[in-house]
């Protein structure tokens, strides 16, 4: 790993050439919608599983639209019934999205909003009960893990924000 984070403080160090293709951030915002892109790779993955990912927030009241995954290189993932679950830090099985290994192992792109659950879950009435940093856990049995050098892919989450503080 190039990094470290050795200071007790949640801040990460990374030393040499970084080169991961994965990244997280705003893809666009117009008015009151926003959309997050979070870029996959089994390289990305395993960073993020590890500690290491971008920081960035879903706001407070963020009612979530749709969910979409496009998947361009298949990942290889083992385990059983591993799935990937990406949402708000420390509650990413609860308030955030499910991907399964069916579909990181397929080509194509699938609409995930029905896989939103909690306060990510479009029938949400509330939104996101608080500001919480996108974050990535690896679920399932018999030690689930992605490979670090295959899959390419792209997850979309679009969210409606008008929250006043």
């Amino acid at each position: 790993m190039g990094y470290e984070s050795n200071t007790g403080l949640d801040v990460s160090n990374h030393y040499g050439v970084r080169d991961t293709g994965g990244a997280v951030g705003v893809e666009h915002s117009k008015d009151s919608t926003h959309a997050i892109r979070v870029d996959l790779t089994g390289q990305s993955i395993n960073d993020a599983l590890g500690g290491f990912i971008p920081p960035v927030s879903v706001p407070k009241g963020a009612r979530f639209l749709r969910a979409t995954l496009r998947v361009d290189q298949v990942f290889v993932v083992t385990g059983t019934n591993a799935v990937l679950e990406v949402g708000a830090k420390a509650t990413e099985a609860t308030n955030g999205v499910t991907i399964t290994e069916a579909q990181l192992e397929a080509l194509g792109s699938y609409d995930l909003s029905s896989a939103l659950a909690g306060t990510w879950a479009t029938a949400s009435a509330l939104g996101t009960a608080a500001a919480a940093l996108v974050s990535m856990v690896i679920g399932g049995t018999d030690t689930p893990a992605v490979a670090a050098t295959t899959g390419k892919g792209s997850l979309i989450l679009e969210f409606v924000n008008v929250t006043k503080i």
